[in-house]
């Protein structure tokens, strides 16, 4: 994890704002791209299969011919090109920018989630998140007049995130462990991940939209 500097570092002053240098964090894609392309062959094996399965059917399961070979691929496909929108997305849009003593931060969707003077800033907090799997570290960025962001580490160029920390020098305070309830009272106004916070709900909606586009994609050839 890309960490800020110790608990020496000053809050911004608004006469040094504008020397301090012009600082860009760029998405780090790896984390998302990595696991596409090393699962490029076996998404390519199972469009391929799933596509000849719905062509000649199986046991008492009429085939679709040509239609379902092509269903069947993309129904594999669209999801995958999805992934890949989303991560082309962040590429173009998110960002990190110190520039003019003064920090923005941009989404994907190229929404300003921060933009604020950097003497308006009040501190860089560490936590681990209740988050699936070992990637339980996050950074949350506080100041005076906006709300918190929360930031995972992984998805930013950690040599320039590390640049970035050393120039806006912000008290650094680690929380440790923090479920998502107690993140919501330690920072008020934070934006929490709606799947991370309600895992049970996001499961079921999750279960029943793969059942729903599974029985669209099986009945497709046969609607056309």
């Amino acid at each position: 994890m890309t960490t800020p500097r110790g608990e020496d570092a000053r809050l911004g002053d608004p006469a040094r704002d504008t020397d301090l240098p012009w600082v860009s964090v760029r998405p780090d894609t790896a984390t998302l791209k990595g696991p596409l392309l090393k699962g490029a062959p076996l998404i390519a094996i199972a469009a391929l299969r799933v596509g000849l399965l719905m062509a000649k059917g199986r046991g008492t399961s009429q085939g679709s011919g040509t239609a379902g070979l092509v269903i069947g691929v993309l129904a594999v496909a669209v999801p995958v090109l999805g992934a890949v929108a989303l991560c082309a997305l962040r590429w173009a849009n998110a960002g990190i920018l110190l520039e003019d003593g003064v920090l923005t931060i941009r989404n994907r969707w190229n929404r300003a989630v921060l933009h604020a003077p950097v003497s308006d800033l009040t501190g860089v907090h560490t936590v681990r998140a209740p988050a699936d799997g070992p990637h339980q570290s996050r950074i949350v960025l506080t100041s005076r007049t906006g709300a918190p962001v929360l930031l995972d580490p992984r998805l930013w160029d950690a040599d320039a995130l590390r640049d970035l920390w050393r120039h806006l020098q912000l008290p650094h305070q680690d929380h440790g462990f923090l479920p998502w309830p107690l993140m919501k009272r330690t920072f008020p106004g934070i934006d929490t991940p709606w799947r991370h916070v309600h895992t049970v709900q996001f499961a079921l909606l999750a279960v029943v939209g793969t059942l729903a586009y599974l029985a669209l994609i099986v009945n497709l050839p046969f609607l056309l």
